[in-house]
């Protein structure tokens, strides 16, 4: 047997890389793969610093996949190896797998640095000179750049991936980077060590500030802290900090705007700015600034870097001067361009982005509202210029481009897009044999990678990208299952904590830019983010990190609800289809009632935090918890349940599957309140009158109840409304609304909030479902539609990959099982009984 992708503090590791992590004691755990039959006996792990091992558990007799690090104090900068080596029920040894890890955290004690011109749309370079004059042994920097950095060291690019570090509530929690294993990149003698400061989050005059009329409250001038630790070869440490004579000086890029776009002016380039034998004239001596407030925490989430790249499909000139380029792919990245030689001094080069064209063949940009997505190259005309010129603290949501003033001729090897997001890809897959629910996951996973800037936004080009957490509670459920989200989804927690009020009460968005406060009550995504790493991941410190958060944010509802009924709503199952909601533009529905929905999450809350506190064995909580959750429920039932027609408030599509997928209405009433959606949704031939949230619990509940054909007519259409619509509009991810329009009001072609409804390709259709931390215990449930030959899903797990398939074929039906070592699965085979087994593969068939 083998051990394989260890993960520390619930997150992948790198085999190149260093983890770094923020517990004094991680947790460390491990798939393994094995051949049928073998079992891990035992394991040991031993940690080594410096050379010599500080930890060694000896040889652990267990079949547990994780332990927890119990040697001496971890030293923050000091780069651990971990080894990790299993013994098989057989006495045979496993080969040793290897990781390197950094503990992050320290007490932060170094001042802010920033430039003493007010200018907010600047980049700023900050430079240190110093010198070694004693080898050096190991070096580590601790760096935070507000709104974003990157690192270099004598001339060496060090951190170069765009828009790091983390976007968070500053005021309350700031991200840095931890840099470790530097010491190669020291020189005895003369150092340079360069950041270079993007404004990012933290302009205070950004667009999307001035939209809403609200200067968020984490907004400021750009700075930078920074700590640099050397520990030289005789074992002395030294520490160098902001306090430490700093100078800076101007960037080339002469403004960077996350919303208006980035202008890099070439005559400005110094190549060799961050080389120490480089004299740099016009430096000049920064002031201090006041620390953002709040703590200081090591980033150990997954960086947003360049991703997929897409080629040029076509280029146009569409008129004089001016080329349109499609890349046949709506994204959040920028554009690679290259630079002809021969440009002369102060010549512009201007590249226009958006996701979709008018009738004219040219970019559609009123939809930007106040975000230009303009980038703008200065040639310097003397032999500074860039070969490849790629902005680098900005981007933009966009398929198409525009290049105008680009000197000659324009073709497809010229540019290129270059996809950013937050580096939290997995290896799972869905596919089937129906092309358009194939294309539909593909257009699922493409929306949500454009939307994952270290928080999960609602769209990547317009003067918004916040992280809603309303449209959040449907899709936090599918997002697990097509990412890696150990660090991800607690994240997404805290930036929830830091906005929650002394009241209980947190905001729309989180960090809080748009919306009000307090949130829609549809907002339990600040519980399911933590309750589904919890499943995903077997995270259990962030379900009592944020346990209490939790708590107050359901006493709030509790507060603004009438006898049990929640008397507020803003958005509720918001954007259905425009002949659903109250008018054209404005999306609230008009057939389910806010409160019902409001009403509704605050007993899934109740019932979800009962099932936390047992976790946590606060069973004196557990039981308070679910008396509260009965009283709820009585008052739903009596308001909104009639038991004798089955018909949940206004009988609605929003209103039955909200019901049935809160499993609040008596048992015998289920299937009477499910026919009821079956009749409401077949009888105007499949119009459904859903939106964010409960199209995706329509779909499950008529899986669930029997009505499987519907929900497979319903994900399958092509008409109007449905994400096949979208495709028969070429789309290539999901959009915000059903409705093909041009307004400048409500119109992102890239939102992910639709496409929630793809986690019924996993949970049904490959009927994969964790039902304990971690995938421990797994259910496998396929549902097999009758038009349906085929279908396929692998799921990145930590204990390995779960893959199911099944498919129809030669007259019969076969379900082949991948369950991976360390866990249980519960199968329900589609034609018929049950298997409960443990680690292997597995095959059954029947005849069709």
């Amino acid at each position: 047997m083998k051990p394989r992708k260890i993960r520390i503090e619930y997150g992948k590791t790198n085999e190149h890389g260093i983890c770094v992590t923020e517990g004094a004691a991680p947790t460390f755990s491990w798939s393994v793969a094995a051949r049928r039959g073998e079992r891990q006996k035992a394991y040991r792990l031993a940690a080594a610093c410096q050379g010599q091992d500080c930890w060694d558990t000896g040889w652990v007799e267990s079949a547990e996949q994780s332990a927890v690090y119990a040697g001496p104090p971890l030293q923050p900068g000091e780069v651990y190896t971990l080894r990790l080596t299993l013994l098989g029920e057989d006495g045979s040894l496993s080969p040793t797998q290897t990781c390197r890890f950094c503990y992050g955290s320290l007490p932060w004690d170094a001042p802010w640095l920033c430039a003493r011109e007010a200018r907010s749309d600047a980049v700023v370079q900050f430079v240190l000179d110093f010198s070694c004059e004693k080898p050096v042994a190991a070096a580590c920097l601790f760096v935070c750049g507000l709104g974003y950095h990157k690192v270099y060291l004598n001339g060496q690019d060090v951190l170069t991936e765009p828009m790091n570090p983390a976007y968070s509530e500053y005021e309350k929690r700031s991200y840095y980077t931890v840099l470790p294993a530097l010491e190669g990149l020291l020189r005895q003698g003369k150092n340079r060590l360069g950041v270079r400061v993007a404004p990012g989050w933290r302009n205070p005059e950004s667009i999307c500030y001035q939209l809403v009329q609200r200067v968020a409250a984490y907004t400021g001038p750009t700075q930078m802290s920074a700590m640099l630790r050397i520990r030289y070869a005789d074992g002395t440490v030294r520490w160098l900090t902001t306090a430490d004579g700093w100078g800076y000086r101007y960037d080339a890029i002469s403004s960077a705007d996350i919303f208006l776009g980035e202008c890099y002016e070439a005559a400005r380039r110094v190549r060799t700015w961050c080389d120490p034998e480089t004299a740099l004239t016009d430096l000049l001596e920064p002031a201090f600034a006041a620390a953002p407030g709040g703590q200081m925490v090591p980033q150990t989430l997954e960086p947003i870097r360049r991703q997929e790249c897409y080629r040029a499909r076509t280029v146009t000139e569409v008129a004089p001067g001016v080329w349109s380029v499609d890349f046949g792919q709506n994204i959040a990245g920028v554009v690679r361009l290259r630079i002809p030689p021969g440009m002369q001094t102060g010549q512009e080069i201007q590249l226009h982005h958006m996701e979709f064209l008018d009738e004219n063949g040219r970019l559609y940009l009123p939809q930007l509202r106040n975000a230009a997505s303009v980038d703008t190259y200065v040639a310097a005309g003397d032999g500074r210029d860039l070969e490849f010129w790629e902005p680098e603290f900005t981007y933009h949501g966009f398929r198409y481009a525009e290049v105008k003033g680009y000197p000659g001729v324009l073709c497809k090897e010229d540019i290129t897009a270059v996809s950013f997001y937050t580096d939290v890809a997995s290896e799972s897959f869905f596919t089937c044999g129906s092309a358009i629910l194939n294309q539909i996951a593909k257009l699922a996973v493409q929306t949500e990678k454009a939307n994952i800037h270290s928080v999960l936004t609602d769209c990547p080009q317009r003067d918004e990208r916040m992280g809603w957490m309303n449209d959040a509670t449907a899709r936090f459920e599918l997002t697990p299952y097509c990412f890696d989200v150990g660090r991800l989804f607690p994240k997404v927690m805290r930036d929830c904590m830091d906005v929650q009020d002394t009241d209980g009460s947190i905001t729309c968005t989180a960090p809080y830019a748009f919306g009000t406060r307090p949130a829609d009550p549809v907002c339990s995504s600040y519980l399911i983010a933590a309750w589904q790493a919890w499943l995903h991941t077997g995270n259990l410190a962030g379900i009592r990190e944020g346990y209490d958060g939790f708590v107050r944010w359901n006493q709030f509802l509790q507060s603004r609800s009438d006898n049990w009924i929640v008397t507020y709503s803003y958005y509720g199952d918001w954007a259905a289809p425009a002949y659903a909601c109250q008018s054209e533009e404005f999306a609230v529905s008009a057939v389910t009632p806010g409160e019902l929905m409001s009403t509704g999450y605050f007993y899934y809350n109740t019932r979800l935090l009962a099932r936390m506190a047992r976790l946590l064995g606060k069973e004196a909580d557990a039981v308070r918890h679910a008396a509260m959750a009965d009283s709820i429920q009585r008052a739903f039932l009596e308001k909104w349940w009639n038991p004798e027609t089955g018909v949940v408030g206004t009988g609605s599509q929003g209103c039955q599957a909200f019901a049935l997928w809160l499993d609040i209405l008596p048992e015998e009433g289920r299937a009477r309140a499910a026919d009821c959606l079956h009749r409401d949704l077949t009888a105007p031939q499949f119009q459904f009158t859903t939106g964010n949230l409960c199209t995706r619990y329509m779909v499950e509940m008529l899986s669930r109840f029997g009505y499987l054909e519907d929900a497979w007519q319903l994900m399958t259409r092509e008409e109007y409304p449905s994400i096949g619509f979208m495709m028969e509009n070429e789309a290539t991810t999901v959009w915000e609304r059903f409705e093909l329009k041009k307004n400048p009001l409500m119109n992102s072609h890239n939102h992910p909030m639709h496409g929630s409804v793809a986690l019924w390709f996993y949970k049904y259709l490959a009927g994969l479902e964790p039902l304990d931390g971690g995938w421990r215990t797994f259910a496998v449930a396929p549902h097999q539609p009758e038009k349906l030959l085929s279908a396929s899903a692998s799921v990145d797990t930590p204990y390995g990959a779960v893959v199911t398939r099944w498919i129809r074929r030669y007259g019969e039906v076969h379900l082949y099982l991948t369950v991976p070592h360390g866990t249980r699965a519960h199968v329900t085979l589609p034609w018929g009984g049950t298997a409960q087994v443990e680690a292997g593969v597995y095959h059954w068939s029947t005849p069709l």
